[in-house]
């Protein structure tokens, strides 16, 4: 009779011998040195890989794993042993020999930068490819979270009389600067069902998710009637709203509902931001969310 041990040398010897079969692969380790990256790793089913994050992501997102900031040396992240390390253009213009130092001790480094709302879909394919995961289970995740938000906010629409509320979004207190028309915040607001008081606004630069408004011209939108003065609070805006009820032309607000709002949720290409902002911003709009 065949010994127990014996016969698992031989079951052992089919298994690598054999070219139909192969051994589970190793799961990637991965360093994400951006919160964006971060998240949708997370929701494309990818957080066991992660061995490393950004001092940047939220406290709350696999709080146990070490972090680095963007001027971090290439040997702190190498002592993690990662596979790939995703990365921002951002990142690499911070820091600008930290990716050859990576590569050259072998590690993939993957730089990709924000992308925009319509390429969103094409991003977490690209992401999905990167980790070895199903490319279009997360594109599919993200056209159901869409449809989900703009389906609830035609409700509350309804609900609310059928008229969308004018929004203006303070990105930044410096000079007033609000969401570029074709930035991810302002793409959220009108799939949230809110009309973007703003949407002449003309971006900083080409590409950027920012552009000037200046006071006067947010003075004229209160004159006119504006439902919600939304303030960003993050990296870009530490205003609070109690700053803001003590400027000198926060009697102008007195008819507009006032409410901040996180900028991880709010600009941030994301498709945990996307399921938690989107419902976040439907409550500000219709009046549900604390003020």
């Amino acid at each position: 009779m065949m010994t127990r041990s014996l016969l698992f040398f031989f079951l052992t010897l089919t298994l690598v011998l054999s070219p139909g079969l192969s051994a589970p692969a190793l799961a990637l380790r991965v360093v994400s040195l951006y919160p964006g990256h971060s998240d949708n790793v997370v929701a494309l089913g990818g957080a066991e890989s992660l061995v490393g994050l950004s001092e940047n992501d939220d406290p709350d997102l696999l709080p146990n794993l070490p972090r680095f900031s963007k001027e971090t040396g290439a040997e702190a992240i190498l002592a993690l042993s990662p596979d790939v390390v995703l990365m921002r253009g951002l990142t690499q213009r911070a820091n600008p020999g930290l990716a050859d130092v990576l590569q050259r001790a072998g590690v993939r480094v993957e730089s990709i930068d924000p992308p925009s709302w319509d390429g969103f879909a094409d991003y977490l394919r690209t992401l999905a490819g990167i980790l070895g995961l199903d490319p279009e289970s997360g594109v599919e995740r993200l056209e159901a979270t869409r449809a989900a938000i703009q389906e609830e906010a035609a409700a509350r629409r309804k609900t609310a009389g059928g008229r969308a509320p004018r929004v203006f979004l303070e990105a930044t207190a410096r000079e007033l600067h609000t969401c570029a028309p074709g930035s991810w915040a302002a793409h959220l607001i009108e799939l949230a069902g809110g009309e973007n008081a703003a949407r002449e606004a003309e971006p900083i630069r080409e590409g950027s998710a920012l552009a000037p408004w200046g006071l006067e011209r947010v003075l004229k939108l209160l004159e006119d009637g504006l439902d919600v003065y939304l303030v960003q609070q993050g990296a870009m805006n530490a205003s609070t709203l109690e700053a803001v009820r003590a400027r000198p032309w926060a009697g102008a607000l007195e008819r507009t509902r006032l409410a901040a709002m996180p900028e991880r949720l709010l600009s941030r290409p994301s498709l945990l931001g996307l399921e938690r902002g989107g419902r976040f911003l439907m409550d500000v709009l219709y009046g549900e969310a604390a003020q």
